[in-house]
């Protein structure tokens, strides 16, 4: 779980001053807050240090919001910063252009304390964990550099996290392999084993709600069994991942890109991230519950 009492790092690019104002005054005095007029700044202060948030105008003079989210996505240093778009531009082309470049978020003046707390809280934990997930791939680098197929089976999501980290290990590009990795095995669990719906999970929007949920559905007599089985299987210079969980199956389809019409729920991307992002190819098998993604195994990373 997030702990609130940890400030946050937030950075607000605006090229206007009264709405920078606005956005830093619901956040308080309790949270770190820096500003950026421009892109050029913007981009200057994420190089000198880190930040936990990114809350980014789209309409600026000389450099627009979403090309400073074009570089920030270029840089291994920077490119998982959650980035929250700011704007008064709502439009549905607008919306699917942020997300595809990698936006966290969109949100649309004027802005609600509420929902850009929530929305600020959501991004953060996600981010907290991501970074939780590099370290521990870092640290457990060349684990399966000599494996050429392995069975694995799991449970739970604490299991998942573990897994998605060996199993990233061997991949060219396994700081972004390791969250689309851990993406489709906690869908296995929530959405396959469990049943958790995407009308469930947009009532679960607290962190710690969805936590007990899962622990919850996973101590009935129907789930206390099932599992997730993941095949591993070098082919050539290629890594293939099949997952399958033992559920009933669900509709993959409207999941596989981004959707801006669930611009505004704070879940329901992972798999839309792990297609377009992580794997050079995900695809779902019979009713959904198997799904193979493909990745470039590349050079051994170190």
């Amino acid at each position: 779980m997030l702990k609130q009492q940890i400030p946050w790092q937030v950075l607000i690019v605006d090229d206007v001053a009264a709405n920078i104002k606005t956005i830093s005054s619901i956040f308080g005095d309790e949270h770190e807050m820096y500003f950026a007029t421009n892109g050029p700044e913007a981009l200057e202060l994420v190089n000198r240090q880190p930040f936990d948030l990114i809350l980014l105008d789209i309409v600026m003079p000389g450099m627009t919001g979403l090309e400073v989210c074009k570089e920030l996505k270029k840089s291994a240093h920077t490119r998982h910063i959650p980035v929250v778009f700011v704007t008064s531009k709502d439009s549905g082309t607008d919306i699917a252009q942020g997300l595809e470049i990698g936006a966290y978020y969109y949100l649309t003046r004027p802005i609600h304390r509420e929902t850009l707390l929530a929305i600020a809280q959501a991004a953060i934990h996600h981010y907290y964990n991501h970074r939780i997930l590099l370290e521990r791939t870092r640290a457990a680098a060349n684990s399966l550099k000599l494996l050429d197929e392995g069975h694995f089976s799991f449970q739970t999501l604490e299991e998942a996290d573990y897994l998605s980290i060996l199993l990233s290990c061997p991949c060219k590009e396994r700081e972004s392999i390791v969250v689309g990795l851990r993406e489709l095995l906690f869908n296995a669990v929530e959405h396959g084993n469990l049943g958790i719906t995407y009308a469930d999970k947009s009532q679960l929007a607290d962190p710690t709600d969805w936590e007990t949920e899962v622990k919850r559905r996973m101590q009935l007599p129907e789930n206390v069994q099932k599992k997730v089985y993941v095949a591993y299987k070098r082919l050539g210079e290629e890594i293939e991942f099949t997952i399958r969980d033992e559920g009933s199956g669900f509709d993959w389809k409207p999941f596989m890109k981004f959707d801006p019409a669930r611009m505004f729920d704070t879940h329901g991307r992972g798999i839309a991230l792990a297609s377009g992002i992580a794997f050079s190819k995900v695809e779902f098998q019979g009713v959904g519950n198997i799904v193979v993604a493909t990745t470039n195994m590349g050079k051994i990373q170190g």
